[in-house]
């Protein structure tokens, strides 16, 4: 449970000097769409399509190997985009032809990506173009202060990840370095589970209270239906990843067409949100 002594004062000095990211009122459905799965075109299509239908912002994923905390159809996403080479530079090029259409959130590994080719220049070229704020994925609590400061000099807000059963000194920790939006995870494990959003009430509320970013919830959400009651339970973003993967791995399998079948679930997940936006 969230330690009720703290104070947005306590941890609000370092994020309240950082870029924050504008989201239009009322709920917002964020898809997570794995660039280059299982090419760098299918992304585009599915890019447009999401623009198309509304949607306010994507999580639009580096590949990376190793993604150990996602589940078996996150892992066969990130194997088909390696597959296909999805460069940083090529993923970039995607972004830049969208920037100004919809948000994307670049999640970025931190073995995969930000090391290897600089966390200062990978954040400096995300933000040329147009990426609207980073998530970082495997970063060790060691490189945290000077991500935070590389992502302060490009101008790039930044998600925090926080988990349901995390300490109250973690907390403090996430919610003092959160600019973009703060992601509770609703299950610690691998990606895909199951989850109830409503079991979550309490503690989307009592981060609310500490935070002055939206709040979005994810890991577990799998269908229209999961993403209303994430907004019921009082997220401001759902976010859904591997039921949108598993859409195109399934039309893989049987011969469908995977821009269409992402494309009609993304739909039908932001018919949802939209549904419940102030008139």
């Amino acid at each position: 449970m969230m330690n009720q002594t703290l104070t947005p004062q306590s941890f609000a000095t370092q994020a309240s000097l950082a870029p924050r990211l504008s989201l239009p009122s009322g709920p917002a459905l964020c898809p997570l769409i794995m660039a280059g799965d299982p090419n760098l075109d299918t992304t585009r299509h599915l890019l447009a399509r999401c623009v198309a239908e509304g949607v306010a912002m994507v999580e639009l994923c580096l590949p990376f190997r190793n993604a150990f905390t996602d589940g078996a159809t996150l892992q066969h996403a990130h194997a088909r985009a390696l597959q296909q080479e999805a460069s940083l530079q090529a993923v970039l090029q995607l972004v830049a032809e969208f920037s100004s259409r919809i948000k994307i959130i670049l999640l970025a590994d931190s073995s995969h990506t930000l090391r290897p080719l600089g966390i200062e220049q990978v954040l400096q070229q995300a933000a040329a173009a147009g990426v609207a704020g980073v998530l970082p994925h495997g970063l060790p609590p060691r490189l945290g202060e000077s991500f935070q400061e590389a992502a302060r000099q490009a101008g790039l807000p930044v998600v925090g990840t926080i988990y349901a059963n995390a300490t109250p000194e973690t907390r403090r920790q996430v919610l003092g370095q959160t600019t973009a939006f703060l992601y509770l995870v609703s299950t610690y494990g691998r990606s895909g589970g199951a989850v109830e959003p409503s079991d979550l009430k309490c503690q989307i509320d009592a981060l609310r209270a500490h935070t002055p970013c939206p709040i979005a919830l994810g890991f577990g959400l799998r269908s229209p239906g999961d993403v209303g009651r994430a907004f019921d339970a009082g997220s401001d973003i759902a976010i859904v990843g591997s039921a949108v993967a598993g859409q195109v791995e399934a039309a893989l399998k049987t011969g469908g067409c995977p821009i269409a079948s992402a494309g009609d679930f993304i739909a039908a997940l932001q018919k949802e949100a939209h549904d419940r936006r102030p008139a």
